[in-house]
């Protein structure tokens, strides 16, 4: 479909409510209609001076991403959780170590055996 036939599409659909309108408000349709036309006909064009600026870039007047504050917010509040993750990983270790030195003790082995070399490299080994 080209512009033509676009154009003609639009001019229908706008032509097709006119019938019910007031006089007073097709006469200012028209005179509007009439002033697009005529903006239309004679365009305005930029010069490449007052275009060099668009779209922002380097020289722009964009500022640079890291002066955000929510930048900023956003990048703490990730190291903070990556910080906090780390010190919950270390306290489960802690944990579980407590847990299993708990176990070994409340068991019913006789004392020989923690005197034992081999259950004593049998500790080491397991150790994480």
């Amino acid at each position: 479909m080209n512009e033509t036939e676009i154009v003609k599409k639009i001019t229908s659909y706008l032509d097709h409510g006119v019938a019910d309108l007031k006089a007073g408000t097709v006469y200012r349709l028209q005179l509007a209609r009439e002033e697009a036309l005529a903006r239309f006909t004679d365009p305005k064009r930029a010069s490449a001076l007052a275009l060099s600026g668009a779209g922002g870039g380097i020289l722009g007047d964009r500022r640079h991403p890291l002066a955000d504050a929510r930048v900023w917010v956003g990048v703490l509040l990730i190291v903070g959780g990556v910080l906090y993750y780390q010190y919950w990983q270390s306290m489960q270790q802690v944990r579980e170590l407590e847990q299993l030195d708990a176990a070994i003790l409340a068991s019913d082995l006789p004392i020989e055996a923690y005197l034992d070399g081999g259950f004593q490299a049998w500790l080491k080994r397991s150790e994480p």
